[in-house]
């Protein structure tokens, strides 16, 4: 179970919303709405925020700077399941870093908003489905003739407005319902013949009852809860002993006592819609959201909703990283820094393993974490920060997740690697494919060792090549202190997919030393658009030794991507591409100092 709050986040969906305003047209009436600094326009059903005109079909959300100037007065930032809260001006950024990190669903959390029309627009034509949820959530709602009334008009009016789209896969009515009220979440087994046929006279009576008038053939029939057990919730009459079996239906999980790190704590579910770990945006984002001399670690605890506070962010990092010492000048970067690394990484790991059990027994189909984008600069589960700029895990995602995938998952009562190669294409060309597994040693640049061997791809599947004792690979100068591993899927020399791993903790390692990293910009150029120029910068760095998790921020108020962030560099020298859209070029501007880069070698003690 996880706690959500006004200025939280969650979801690998999308959740859109924060304190809407609701206009009223009257003949040619034309409204003005002061809000703090920004003046909001209503002419004629044409609203508009400081001369910005809203695209059409988007009635209900702020511009972010308006959400950004309000987070200290309850206005409640609502989300959807695996993104949350999406800006006006976001939507289409958010959506196609969706579908560039091979994302092909979104879940639109229960306990935001229903997604404005342009929404669903856009996932229409980006191909990418829409698990919708109804916006009932995390909670026990009354069953009045009054509130049921307005319950049935409210999906009627959405289901008849959203279930044409071809991107909506599926309507559910309530996000963890089931779940809190099995689970005594809110103190309701006092009462508990009550409170079960309320929930039965709500959603199956009326919000079922409303969905099915507009359902369609092609489309499964409605969920009562997420999680459930499905189809087999019938037999229960839809209050299931245990709602998150794994052997039906789809479940949420979160677990921080454990080591996410740690493929065996997992659960082996039909379909994990609800999972993921925190972390905190870069440390420049918490420099441009900070009011002067605010203390960023301050401002971190402050606005840390989550009832432990920062203790299950810090305990995962303080598993595997060098933490420093709080009164370390250096404490909060480092912190900052490895927590996105400790995100990543357990997300990684948990989706490796739900998509590696699609053609095992357990038949996993699907997993969604929680949650794609951010509603605020905060701690919270996103892959995308409030100001649009990814994280180390989005970066990540578009390798865990592209449709052909390496994963080495390792098994600890075996002290061994499980090696899967999912495919998910229909059709694919399996003719000279091989896996190169390569043995590094923390103090050395490149390979030490190296063994290949031939493969093949299963379409539409996941082929489970081989199980490889760490003993097998470990052996003579190698041990699980001083050296990792690397894998490659590889079409004769191309690699296609590549993953590591870590046989003990980083911070434990035995060679990781400075890596002596050089970064030079070695190219600029600027392309002119219709509103924005487009800044394109070739990043060189040069290393020594191994550079751990080379992360890379643009100290600048734009956003951006890289074409790769928190990557291991084992070669002396690697290019990185930065992207910026910005009023002017930055050809003769944009200087060395403006891009921060960071490795977790320059925090070993």
């Amino acid at each position: 179970m996880k706690q959500r709050y006004a200025g939280a986040s969650g979801a690998v969906l999308v959740g859109l919303l924060c304190g809407f305003l609701v206009f009223g047209v009257h003949g040619d009436k034309v409204e003005v709405i002061e809000l703090g600094n920004w003046t909001i326009t209503n002419q004629n059903g044409s609203l508009t925020i400081d001369n910005q005109t809203l695209p059409s079909g988007i009635y209900s959300a702020f511009a972010p700077q308006v959400l950004d100037s309000y987070n200290d007065v309850g206005l409640r930032y609502l989300a959807y399941d695996n993104w949350t809260y999406s800006t006006l001006f976001q939507f289409g950024h958010l959506l196609r870093s969706a579908k560039e990190a091979h994302m092909n669903m979104l879940r639109v959390w229960g306990g935001g908003v229903y997604e404005s029309d342009y929404f669903y627009q856009l996932a229409d034509s980006l191909g990418l489905l829409i698990w919708q949820d109804m916006m009932f959530a995390c909670a026990m709602y009354p069953v009045g003739d009054n509130f049921l009334s307005t319950v049935r008009e409210e999906v009627r009016q959405n289901g008849i407005r959203l279930s044409h789209h071809p991107s909506v896969a599926i309507f559910v009515t309530n996000n963890e319902n089931e779940a809190a009220l099995v689970q005594n979440w809110y103190g309701t087994h006092y009462e508990k013949d009550r409170f079960e046929s309320e929930y039965r006279e709500l959603y199956l009576a009326n919000v079922i009852h409303e969905l099915k008038l507009v359902s369609q053939r092609s489309r499964p029939q409605p969920l009562v809860s997420s999680p459930s057990n499905g189809k087999a919730s019938e037999q229960d009459n839809y209050i299931s002993s245990n709602p998150q079996d794994n052997h039906n239906g789809d479940v949420h999980f979160y677990d921080y006592t454990k080591d996410g790190w740690d493929p065996g704590i997992y659960p082996r579910p039909r379909f994990a819609s609800e999972y993921g770990f925190q972390s905190f945006p870069g440390a420049y984002a918490w420099q441009r959201s900070k009011d002067g001399d605010d203390d960023v670690l301050a401002l971190i605890r402050h606005r840390q909703h989550h009832p432990l506070g920062n203790v299950p962010v810090i305990a995962l990092v303080e598993r595997h990283l060098p933490l420093p010492l709080p009164e370390d000048e250096n404490y909060v970067n480092a912190l900052i820094y490895f927590s996105q690394i400790t995100q990543a990484m357990a997300t990684k790991v948990e989706t490796e393993l739900y998509r590696s059990l699609r053609d095992t027994p357990h038949k996993t189909m699907g997993a969604l974490y929680w949650q794609l984008n951010d509603v605020w600069v905060a701690p919270s589960w996103s892959g995308i920060d409030f100001y649009g700029n990814w994280k180390m895990l989005h970066y990540w995602a578009r390798e865990f997740l592209a449709p052909i995938a390496i994963v080495a998952l390792y098994e600890r009562s075996t002290d061994s690697l499980n090696i899967s190669l999912v495919c998910d294409l229909l059709e694919v060309d399996t003719q000279e494919l091989n896996v190169v597994a390569n043995v590094h040693l923390w103090s050395q640049l490149l390979p030490r060792q190296s063994t290949t061997w031939e493969v093949t791809l299963r379409p539409n599947g996941v082929q489970y090549d081989k199980v490889i004792p760490l003993s097998d690979l470990l052996k003579g100068q190698f041990t699980k202190t001083n050296a990792f591993l690397e894998f490659h899927l590889r079409r004769g020399h191309e690699v296609i997919s590549r993953t590591h791993f870590f046989p003990c903790s980083i911070a434990g390692a035995v060679g990781i030393e400075d890596p002596g990293l050089e970064y030079e910009i070695v190219s600029k150029t600027c392309l002119n658009t219709t509103d924005v120029i487009r800044n394109s910068v070739s990043i060189s760095i040069q290393v020594k030794r191994p550079a751990v998790f080379v992360y890379l921020e643009l100290l600048k108020p734009y956003r951006y991507t890289l074409s790769e962030n928190g990557f291991m560099q084992t070669a002396p020298m690697h290019v990185v591409y930065l992207t910026f859209d910005a009023p002017s070029c930055f050809r003769l501007l944009l200087r060395k100092t403006d891009i921060r880069v960071l490795t977790v070698n320059d925090f070993m003690r």
